[in-house]
């Protein structure tokens, strides 16, 4: 009888591990045994950036933040001018200011230059980690998960089944992943600096700024656990003979608050030097740069734009190699004149306009709410103009009040959605985006496009596109609300 139970038993142990053991090894092989899939995406650059950080050798400068450093920081042209191997070591928001300090940490050695810039937001100010973008920014080079801090283990274990499955999709179906437009590998030189694919090379922003990214130098974006972070980081750097400064990201002026005054740049600066165990580099005032040295976001700058913050880095950087400002030579270029696509065009009367409130500047009409006719409807489709202009941009609590809208149809001319538009739309659980090309339609990838929505909203975009989407640098962060169509 013993007997008869023991083989029972051992059954069902092989029946548990065929039923759940096997499928784990079967989507284990695909994650580490398949090729890579996000080579050619955004994210296929940490690789290089952290083969590059560890194969200079000798005292350098290292520079760590996120995509403001990608689009603004010629590390060519500054090593160039100082003398000295400058590494870019940033990339994308998304995968969080932290892990860009836990991978430099291995690599810094004595005399090096550690800069430490972050873009103005509470996301790039706090311990803030994606897995998902950290699993793909891995994918074929898992080796590097060595410098991994160890406190993000668990919500990459988390993060893994996600991964995985979008993994496994790719791979069955044979699809190589790569960016579109400028959100791609290739668009990086050898010095991870984003110099190719500027194809249009000015302020693309309707308006000249985005307006969900106002700068107003609000020490509230600082998180008191990122402050101990970067003081424990400062002091390990020290022990290697390193010393460790703070850095300013590029700046838009025309996002700046309105209310903005210069006492609150020097209390910000101030509050720095009490808080923060290493020093400010140079004058956060010198990095806010007028918009037609931008690009498509307040942080990003085009080719022009990079040169003067390259600049400004040179001249802050010159007494700590040895040099002056007499040593610093750049050429700044002119700022790029932001051309109008729509100049002279008068658009036709789009009948989805009664729906709608609005408001109109010189530089843009924005979808401000709903009309009276537009809260009473259950699917609505935004309009191409209004008054004989094109609609760009839907505002903050322009759905206010729809509670009864359940389907949502996003024309192309749509640039930009706000954080917080979809408030108060409490049954609105599809979204289509029309646009082929996400940089077409744009949400604020340091932000919440969901605020407000239903937990089972979803948006909807062209199925042709979706791996597009998934891996844009604006969409990607919320891959997991994507669905193709």
């Amino acid at each position: 009888m013993k007997q008869s139970n023991m083989k029972v038993a051992w059954i069902r142990f092989i029946a548990f591990l065929l039923v759940f053991a096997l499928p784990i090894i079967a989507v284990g092989s695909v994650v580490f045994l398949a090729p890579s899939r996000f080579d050619e995406t955004f994210l296929g650059e940490f690789e290089k950036k952290v083969d590059r950080l560890y194969e200079t050798e000798g005292e350098k400068i290292v520079f760590i933040g996120g995509s403001s450093l990608a689009f603004g920081l010629d590390a060519k042209l500054l090593s160039e001018t100082l003398g000295k191997p400058v590494i870019n070591f940033g990339l994308y928001a998304t995968l969080g200011t932290k892990v860009m300090m836990d991978y430099a940490r291995d690599a810094i050695g004595e005399g090096d230059i550690i800069v430490i810039a972050p873009e103005m937001n509470a996301q790039t100010w706090s311990l803030y980690f994606n897995a998902e973008a950290m699993w793909q920014a891995l994918d074929g080079n898992y080796d590097d998960f060595r410098h991994l801090s160890k406190d993000n283990y668990a919500a990459m274990l988390g993060g893994f089944w996600r991964f995985a499955a979008s993994k496994a999709k790719y791979f069955t179906t044979d699809i190589n992943i790569d960016g579109m437009g400028i959100y791609r590998a290739s668009a990086f030189d050898d010095h991870g600096f984003i110099r190719n694919h500027r194809d249009k090379d000015y302020n693309t922003m309707v308006g000249g700024a985005s307006p969900d990214m106002v700068i107003d130098f609000s020490t509230d974006i600082i998180s008191e656990e990122f402050i101990d972070y970067v003081n424990e980081f400062t002091a390990y750097a020290k022990s290697k003979g390193a010393t460790v400064y703070l850095g300013s990201c590029p700046m838009n002026e025309g996002a700046l608050s309105p209310d903005l005054a210069l006492e609150d740049i020097e209390n910000y600066v101030a509050y720095l030097g009490e808080v923060f165990d290493c020093e400010v580099l140079g004058d956060p005032n010198n990095a806010i740069y007028t918009p037609g040295y931008f690009f498509d976001s307040n942080f990003h700058l085009n080719s022009a734009g990079a040169v003067l913050h390259t600049a400004q880095f040179a001249y802050a950087l010159a007494p700590l190699v040895g040099l002056s400002e007499e040593n610093i030579n750049i050429e700044i270029p002119e700022e790029p004149e932001i051309p109008d696509p729509d100049a002279g065009i008068v658009y036709e009367y789009d009948e989805n306009e009664v729906y709608f409130t609005y408001e109109v500047t010189d530089s843009a009409v924005f979808i401000t709410g709903l009309t009276e006719l537009g809260k009473a409807q259950t699917t609505l489709r935004t309009p191409v103009a209004y008054d004989g202009r094109k609609v760009t941009q839907i505002a903050e609590n322009a759905f206010t009040g729809g509670a009864g809208i359940k389907e949502l149809y996003v024309t192309d001319n749509i640039s930009w959605i706000a954080d917080g538009a979809f408030r108060g739309a409490d049954t609105l659980t599809k979204i289509h985006i029309l646009a082929v090309d996400p940089d077409m339609t744009k949400v604020n990838s340091l932000g919440n496009p969901r605020e407000g929505l239903p937990a089972d909203s979803m948006f909807y975009v062209p199925k042709a596109s979706l791996s597009v989407y998934a891996n844009n640098y604006f969409w990607g962060g919320f891959a997991q609300f994507l669905v193709g169509e």
